[in-house]
């Protein structure tokens, strides 16, 4: 036996170092076959890289930033091409190009605005130049002026529009802040070249800082914040890990008082949770945010059986059973049916997960279900084998557990009734605290309590702030919709500006939409022919009457001899290469880029799901539609998902659980007081969940059907060493079995609490709601579970005290 599982560790071990990635990206939290994560993966299949990480660099002086900053674009354009495609410190190419047509890209609507105002001036002119010339329009001069302010307006348009152009959009106004956009070769999933980039750009920079005194320079964008992110996960996993290792260690080994029991017990865990995790290496295949960390809960949680094992075996050694052999039979009969109803109860929790269409609870269930199993299978095959084999001669210490007696101070009791008519009361207070939280939305729209505190992924926001705050949005976080045709894209951007049309700023939720017409107008034939009229008006004579400085506005207004239209081979290679104008495959001019609006925000769930409800589906003239997706579409379904399908997994896993107490314990008090005390349990969990203003998020709502699933092992367990006594005492419970459950929810409490260190906020909100649970669940057990069961009602009682006649 022994054999056979150190054969299935090392295979495990084998699938969990090469076979079973952690994918920290959240699109992996949806079923790959919905419709959003379809449209996202045909997405990045035509939309060029736009993983963009920005280098910000600050600098005293213009001089120094600017200095510093081609020291480091040169650097970075030296990094492996598998890293780095593109590297953009300045757009003079751009600005160039633009300013050389700068009349091309005057909308038709103002040339339109300004063909008017000139006409009238002309007009105006004309007429003033004619003695004999009577105007006898009653508003002519208000129409003179007003088209004297609109061609004044239209001048000073124009001079913002080349001042904006003499200036690099990659500085700002007083040349102390700069940025240097990095395409990256790679997704923002592929968290190992994104630590290798990382690390590469902090060379680079190390470098820059030093031969620049007073420059700093800080990274930031979706690759950066991704590998925060899996950082954060992955450093959670090996902290959780080790504290929950520790602290379980240290308490079993106070509570079996035998090392020899401890190192067993463990390596019989570390086997089942790698088998565990073997399987979900077959069965899933990568890790995602909401299944990396459950080693630690496995653990916590698989270790139960064998603690009740081993206590029940040191305990028959101490009694009735003096050697190891008979001792372990009996502890394995005294213990094989409430474990076994616990583990499938445990097994049916996390299995009920799987009834939903939000793959991070269907993952969860899979690899949590298949863990308990094991681990109760290897509790109960591999644990007594290695008993038998190198614990038979441990010392048993006699007189009643520590633990037991602890508890029997605490929390022991004699009188049922009251103990019933307090939970009853408490019960009653609770639900009404529970309506009121679930009526008030109980839901978590608050992204920021989602994401990682962790010291880089603070770091990287800082910078983008200050990204933001200088350059404006729109330099990443983008999302894209691709067109099949080149004659929808201007319906697609019609569309979508229509969605904002008429609403006050702070209603909108577009900011910049791009796309091809922006640099290559769909109506520049129009415009130009726009441009020749204006040339031919302001060459009039009758214009040399004006003042000199009506005329010096007139000259900047005139459009050049010659103008070329502009063409997408004309466009300068730095345009040409950007995503809105040639995708992946080659195609031109099909990409429409969109940007939030600067008044949405990003971090709040509500405007996430009204920007991605605007952009997923925008509809077209002739009954087509259009879809899309990107990471806001991917976060509102995540949302909604968990909203939608929280209660029914609860629902369902509460079902089941009633379902399997019933067939397998029978329609008896015992089946009665394990589902009261396990109802009692989950309700005290969500009234103080609500009580500490704990929102739900796409991890925590895993912990209530977890939550029922432990309710039952310890209910369970309590009521069957109860009902088994020769005379069933509370306090005998409490001293024997309710010492073992405690310890056992200890452990569970340690792998809960464990999650706390996370630098991840939804992993640390999923570890306090599941502490929670863990309290209220085994308080539940050891308290309510005796009392129940210890009513009788008073004539049985007082026909048993009668002596037999």
């Amino acid at each position: 036996m022994v054999a056979v599982y150190v054969a299935v560790l090392a295979l495990a071990a084998y699938l969990i170092a090469f076979h079973l990635p952690l994918y920290a990206d959240f699109s992996y939290l949806l079923p790959q076959d919905a419709p959003s994560v379809q449209d996202l993966r045909r997405l990045e299949a035509r939309v060029k890289s736009t993983e963009t990480v920005l280098v910000v660099v600050t600098a005293p002086t213009s001089e120094a930033r600017a200095a510093a900053v081609a020291e480091m674009s040169a650097g970075v354009r030296m990094l492996p091409k598998d890293l780095v495609e593109v590297v953009e410190d300045d757009d003079a190419e751009i600005r160039g190009f633009l300013a050389a047509h700068r009349f091309v890209y005057v909308p038709l609507p103002e040339l339109q605005a300004a063909e008017t105002a000139l006409k009238e001036r002309l007009a105006a002119a004309k007429c003033h130049a004619n003695p004999l010339c009577v105007d006898f329009a009653d508003n002519g001069s208000a129409d003179d002026a007003a088209a004297k302010q609109q061609l004044d307006k239209l001048r000073d348009e124009r001079r913002d529009a080349d001042a904006r152009l003499a200036r690099s959009s990659h500085v700002s106004a007083d040349g102390k802040v700069a940025m240097i956009e990095v395409r990256i070769a790679f997704g923002t999933t592929d968290a190992d070249r994104g630590e290798q980039l990382i690390s590469a750009l902090d060379g680079v920079a190390a470098g820059v800082r030093a031969a620049h005194p007073g420059v700093e320079m800080g990274f930031t964008g979706g690759i950066i914040t991704g590998v925060s992110e899996h950082r954060a996960i992955s450093n959670g996993i090996v902290l959780s890990s080790i504290v929950t290792g520790l602290l379980v260690a240290l308490v079993l080994a106070l509570y079996f008082r035998s090392a020899t029991l401890l190192v067993l017990l463990t390596g019989t865990i570390i086997v089942a949770t790698a088998v565990a995790f073997g399987a979900a290496a077959l069965t899933i295949g990568h890790l995602n945010a909401a299944t990396a960390f459950l080693g630690a809960i496995i653990a916590g949680n698989g270790v139960n059986y064998g603690i009740l094992l081993i206590a029940r075996f040191l305990e028959e050694r101490r009694g009735r059973a003096g050697d190891a052999d008979t001792a372990l039979a009996r502890a394995m009969v005294g213990t094989l049916r409430p474990t076994a109803i616990a583990s499938l109860g445990a097994a049916i929790a996390y299995g009920s997960l799987a009834a939903t269409s939000f793959k991070g609870f269907a993952d969860f269930a899979v690899i949590g279900s298949i863990g308990m199993l094991v681990c109760w299978i290897a509790s109960y095959t591999l644990l007594p084998v290695l008993v038998l084999r190198f614990a038979t001669t441990t010392r048993v210490f006699t007189g009643d557990p520590l633990v037991g007696g602890m508890l029997v101070r605490l929390i022991g009791f004699r009188r049922s009734g009251v103990v019933c008519a307090v939970a009853a009361t408490m019960a009653l207070g609770a639900g009404v605290v529970v309506a009121r939280y679930v009526a008030a939305d109980p839901f978590e729209y608050d992204m920021k309590k989602l994401r990682s505190e962790g010291d880089d992924a603070a770091e990287a926001r800082r910078w983008m702030k200050l990204s933001d705050d200088t350059f404006g949005r729109g330099f990443a976080g983008r999302t894209f919709i691709a067109a099949d045709r080149a004659q929808d894209v201007p319906d697609i951007v019609a569309a979508l500006l229509a969605i904002d049309h008429g609403k006050p700023v702070a209603q909108q939720t577009f900011g910049a939409v791009r796309s091809i017409l922006d640099v290559v107008p769909a109506d520049q034939a129009q415009r130009i022919a726009a441009l020749g009229r204006i040339r031919t008006m302001l060459g009039d004579p009758a214009l040399d009457g004006l003042d000199d400085d009506e005329r010096a506005t007139l000259a900047e207004l005139r459009p050049p001899d010659v103008i070329e239209p502009v063409t997408v081979a004309s466009l300068p290679a730095s345009l040409r290469d950007r995503p809105e104008i040639t995708d992946a495959n080659g195609g031109t001019g099909l990409m429409i880029s969109i940007h939030t609006a600067n008044t949405l925000d990003e971090w709040n769930g509500h405007d996430l799901i009204r920007f991605a409800n605007a952009v997923r589906r925008v509809d077209l003239p002739g009954g087509r539609t259009v879809t899309t997706s990107g990471t806001a579409v991917i976060f509102a379904d995540i949302l909604e998902a968990v909203e939608h399908d929280g209660p029914i997994v609860t629902a369902i896993a509460a079902a089941l659980l009633v379902v399997m107490v019933v067939m397998l314990v029978g329609v008896t008090r015992r089946a009665a007081a394990v589902l009261v005390a396990t109802a009692m349990g989950s309700l005290m969990m969500v009234a103080a969940c609500a009580l500490l203003g704990l929102k739900v998020n796409f991890l925590d709502f895993v912990a209530l059907p977890i939550t029922l699933g432990l309710g039952i092992d310890y209910a369970i367990n309590v009521a069957h060493r109860h009902d088994t006594e020769d005379v069933p005492d509370p306090i005998v419970t409490l001293r024997t079995s309710g010492s073992a459950v405690f310890v056992c929810s200890l452990t569970t409490m340690i792998g809960y609490g464990s999650l706390l260190v996370s630098d991840n906020l939804a992993i640390r909100g999923f570890g306090t709601a599941s502490l929670i649970g863990e309290i209220t669940c085994c308080t539940s057990a050891l308290v309510l579970v005796p009392a129940i069961l210890a009513l009788r009602p008073r004539r049985v009682a007082v026909e048993a005290a009668e002596p037999a006649a």
